[in-house]
């Protein structure tokens, strides 16, 4: 009899055990449910994520140490792309077809583990960008601005509101955002698509419901965008924005600053450099972690239209002549946590390698030697 009980105990132990596991394993497949049981995260300081492009032109994320080694975070045939630090350092989000083949928002621990899927789907999920406080993360759905928690729960679509989607479709058609970036939680400036060119949209969310209609900052043939690190200011940089002057409107390359006052009406637009008959051109602008300066992709106009880029500049941010740091073929510049270096993608396509570099243009170092690589970001100061 007691040796009946004691395998009855043992079933009902095992059965226990069993439920137990098919639960958590339940938990941790769905975006909510992911515990990160580690005490201790790596120490990230002066590390630097990037893209690494296959010949299929597919993205794996891999990271630079400072002590020269790489460590690669994805490795295999889906498509990873546009990675974001967390502001303590310790994720990194990004877009990746990894599921289904349709692009989700996911996030990675910077040594590889803790692989978590945020969003769920149909519908393409791309260009995340942590919150400043890092509990959302904005991104692009379906074309349209939304924001979902660092847990995946929660969610909401910001830009166009729901009182502004009818108006707004039927003003553009297909709407269509490239990325998004906000300075606090009720502020968000985004790169909107359209036919013609693009153009800087602002969403204030203690107003949008009221709203029909999505005011625009700024346009012109191709426009980018990033926020002060201290005060509501906006910097735009662009190839053929539109500017009006005393004979009308009129398209010129260059960076402008937008500082706003109490409300968003009231906005004080400031040129920081501008090519006047448009045959230079500003692109991926980024606004130094020290507030003073702003940097950029030099562009040229060739006679064919088409923009070639020059170098890497900066420009002060009370506005000057541009500083050329770099000469060459740069992509996404990206400061350092001081304020002191930049890193930036280098070379012609297919080619492209990360380097740093100083604000004075000494200690260029080459950061990576072999494949094409895109989008580096500087880890956050920790």
């Amino acid at each position: 009899m007691n040796r009946i009980k004691r395998r009855e105990r043992l079933l009902v132990g095992v059965l226990v055990v069993v439920i137990m596991v098919a639960a958590l394993a339940l938990i941790r497949s769905q975006p909510w449910g992911r515990l990160d049981l580690r005490p201790i995260k790596p120490n990230t300081t002066d590390w630097i994520v990037c893209v690494r492009l296959n010949e299929d032109a597919h993205g794996d994320l891999m990271v630079l140490k400072p002590d020269g080694s790489t460590l690669t975070l994805t490795e295999d045939d889906y498509d990873d792309r546009s990675p974001d630090w967390s502001p303590d350092g310790k994720k990194i989000a990004f877009s990746s077809n990894r599921r289904d083949f349709v692009y989700q928002i996911w996030t990675i621990d910077p040594d590889g583990k803790g692989l978590s899927q945020l969003t769920l789907g149909g519908g393409a999920k791309l260009a995340p960008f942590y919150d400043r406080d890092g509990k959302e993360i904005l991104h692009i759905a379906q074309g349209l601005v939304t924001e979902i928690d660092n847990k995946g729960v929660n969610a909401l679509q910001l830009i166009p509101s729901a009182s502004q989607m009818i108006q707004v479709r039927e003003q553009y058609g297909q709407v269509a955002f490239r990325y998004a970036k906000r300075p606090n939680p009720n502020l968000i400036a985004a790169v909107q698509r359209l036919d013609e060119g693009e153009q800087v949209v602002l969403q204030d969310l203690t107003v949008a419901q009221q709203q029909f209609t999505l005011p625009v900052v700024i346009g012109g043939e191709q426009v980018d965008l990033d926020w002060s690190p201290a005060s509501q200011s906006l910097v735009v940089s662009g190839a053929g924005l539109v500017v009006p002057t005393p004979e009308g409107e009129r398209a010129v390359g260059g960076v402008i600053r937008f500082d706003f006052g109490a409300t968003t009406r009231e906005v004080q637009p400031m040129p920081l450099w501008l090519s006047p008959d448009n045959a230079e051109a500003a692109l991926e602008v980024a606004w130094s972690p020290d507030g003073s300066r702003i940097a950029f992709v030099l562009c040229q106009r060739l006679k064919d239209g088409k923009l070639k880029r020059v170098g890497l500049a900066t420009v002060p941010e009370t506005g000057g002549a541009p500083t050329l740091i770099i000469e060459g073929e740069v992509y996404h510049p990206h400061w350092s946590p001081d304020g002191q270096q930049l890193v930036f993608a280098m070379g012609a396509l297919g080619n492209r390698q990360i380097y740093t570099v100083r604000i004075d243009g000494t200690d260029l170092q080459q950061r990576t030697q072999s494949g094409d690589h895109i989008t580096p970001r500087w880890s956050p100061a920790r």
